[in-house]
């Protein structure tokens, strides 16, 4: 999954969003045009923006501990607590940022 996340991220920060933000008539001035779509882009585009990339981190964190400590994690009932809960984060985060990415997208194709 951190692989996965990290490909995602990326592709969505450097491939897609550039396109969301052209001028004019991009997905981003139809949404901010209406008063009603402008909460789309304050809070869905900020939290795919930024809060998004937390995902790849703690994924990765998560693959590292794995992969540096392998079965002596089984004698550490709370480190192995604690990467469930980093691991259930860093998939809560980036389903978050993809229905709200396809929440934006039916609010303002991009097109």
């Amino acid at each position: 999954m951190a692989a996965i996340a990290w490909l995602t991220v990326i592709t969505g920060t450097w491939v897609v969003y550039p396109w969301y933000r052209e001028e004019p008539g991009g997905a981003k001035f139809q949404l901010l045009a209406d008063p009603s779509t402008a909460g789309w882009h304050e809070f869905g585009m900020e939290w795919k923006e930024h809060v998004a990339w937390i995902a790849p981190l703690l994924a990765t964190a998560v693959a590292f501990t794995v992969t540096y400590h392998g079965t002596s994690l089984i004698r550490h009932q709370g480190v192995r607590r604690a990467l469930v809960a980093f691991f259930t984060a860093a998939f809560a985060i980036a389903a978050i940022a993809g229905a709200l990415g396809a929440f934006i997208t039916k609010a303002a194709p991009v097109r």
